[in-house]
């Protein structure tokens, strides 16, 4: 049985930079790719799948700044899979409220 594995903001940066590299280690796997631009995950599915023909390849649309369209990619998941082997959470930002980014630029670049 594949490893199931789980992989969010994977149409670039990092999140394409892993399932390259998690297919390379293991072509057995099915990565699920969870993007905001379906678009740009279909490419990047086509892609992935011509490297590693073997390979399973899916596709999932969540916005991770949106709760409800989590809610509804976590609805799908748990539909299309009995269980999730890993789940790699590389999208989105998490802003600080506390952060004061004019007091940190301005600290960084007095004397």
């Amino acid at each position: 049985m594949r490893k199931v594995v789980l992989i969010t903001g994977a149409s670039s940066g990092i999140g394409l930079a892993l399932c390259k590299r998690l297919l390379v280690e293991d072509d057995e796997l099915h990565l699920c790719l969870a993007c905001r631009n379906m678009s740009k995950a279909e490419a990047v599915r086509a892609a992935l799948l011509a490297s590693h023909p073997t390979a399973e390849v899916t596709v999932v649309q969540v916005d991770v700044s949106n709760l409800q369209s989590v809610f509804q990619a976590s609805k799908e998941l748990k539909q299309r899979f009995q269980r999730l082997d890993y789940i790699y959470l590389n999208a989105g930002i998490m802003p600080n409220p506390h952060l004061n980014i004019k007091a940190l630029f301005s600290g960084l670049f007095s004397s």
